[in-house]
């Protein structure tokens, strides 16, 4: 790993979930840590879904191992939150975070 190329500040959420009163559940989110990334893969698409169009846009980031992150947390980076589609450790010093972001009416 190249720690120059980390050069993008990331914050990862954990979902917590809380009842909502009704027997349900609501999921909030808390930071938990932030984190130097390299942004290695970007894709943008647009998909037709219920008659209505979306943009999907798929980042691939690499960053430093961070154990506890899974797959459904949310990723903050730019000012804009993401959702984490997968987790993959290939080396024991670097971790593959792909994520997703979906907007409506685009």
């Amino acid at each position: 790993m190249q720690i120059a190329k980390l050069n993008q500040r990331v914050e990862l959420l954990q979902p917590i979930l809380s009842s909502d009163g009704y027997g349900g559940y609501a999921t909030n989110y808390k930071k938990v840590i932030s984190l130097w990334a390299e942004v290695k893969d970007s894709r943008y698409s647009e998909k037709q879904a219920f008659d209505t169009p979306n943009a999907l846009s798929n980042i691939t980031l690499k960053t430093r191992t961070y154990i506890r992150m899974e797959k459904g947390w949310h990723l903050l980076w730019q000012g804009r939150e993401y959702e984490i589609v997968a987790v993959t450790r290939f080396y024991k010093d670097s971790t593959y975070i792909e994520i997703v972001e979906y907007e409506k009416g685009v």
